[in-house]
């Protein structure tokens, strides 16, 4: 067997190339990489969002969970009970973003982010009376969009998780009792405690010290 036709066994097949992950590349065709068109646009930290995206998404709908980027600590035990819910967690960022961008933004982070489509292929499903030239440009100019409002939406939800832990622990403080907090904030008693243990850890860093006791 010649190195031709053993890399055409062990490669990918011609139909395998044809599908919206792959791209013509001058003769060629080539695994398309938007987010690394994209990075030098948006920055990595818009990257790092999208990344957790991914990670999301694949535990959501796919039931896939690294454990191994568990931080080094030891696993949990559960069951299908605590997995679903693990699931549910994972999917409402998802959805929120959805509700916020609307349909067609949270389209094109499944197309790109989730099934790896080349932005001609985004640019074909999309608006497929624009020509070729067209096409491709307004899908990477509608990606590079849709990743900023997921960056600016994941932090202002973010800012909005920490005020809530904040006016939970002051709260506390101020009436140290469980049963009415956990009606306010529609928790039940772990996941209060959670929630002010997390807002006391907010108000001890250095920038609210001088608010701790407000």
């Amino acid at each position: 067997m010649n190195e031709k036709e053993s890399s055409t066994m062990t490669g990918p097949t011609r139909e395998r190339m044809r599908k919206p992950d792959w791209e013509k590349y001058g003769r060629k065709r080539r695994r398309s990489d938007t987010l690394a068109v994209l990075r030098p646009r948006v920055g990595d930290d818009v990257i790092a969002e999208a990344a957790r995206w991914i990670t999301d998404w694949e535990l959501a709908v796919n039931g896939y969970c690294d454990a191994m980027k568990n931080g080094g600590q030891p696993p949990v035990p559960g069951d299908v009970f605590t997995f679903n819910a693990l699931r549910g967690k994972a999917w409402r960022p998802i959805k929120g973003f959805w509700q916020h961008a609307g349909y067609q933004r949270h389209c094109l982070l499944v197309q790109m982010l989730a099934y790896s489509w080349s932005f001609a292929a985004i640019g074909r499903y999309h608006w497929p009376h624009l020509k070729e030239r067209q096409r491709n440009h307004k899908a990477s100019t509608e990606c590079q969009t849709a990743l900023l409002m997921l960056a600016d939406f994941w932090k202002q939800q973010r800012k909005s998780e920490a005020g809530r832990a904040i006016a939970a622990a002051r709260l506390y403080r101020s009436c140290p009792s469980l049963p009415p907090l956990c009606r306010q904030f529609n928790l039940a008693a772990p996941g209060m405690r959670q929630l002010i243990a997390r807002g006391e850890k907010i108000l001890g860093r250095p920038k609210h010290a001088l608010t701790a006791t407000a």
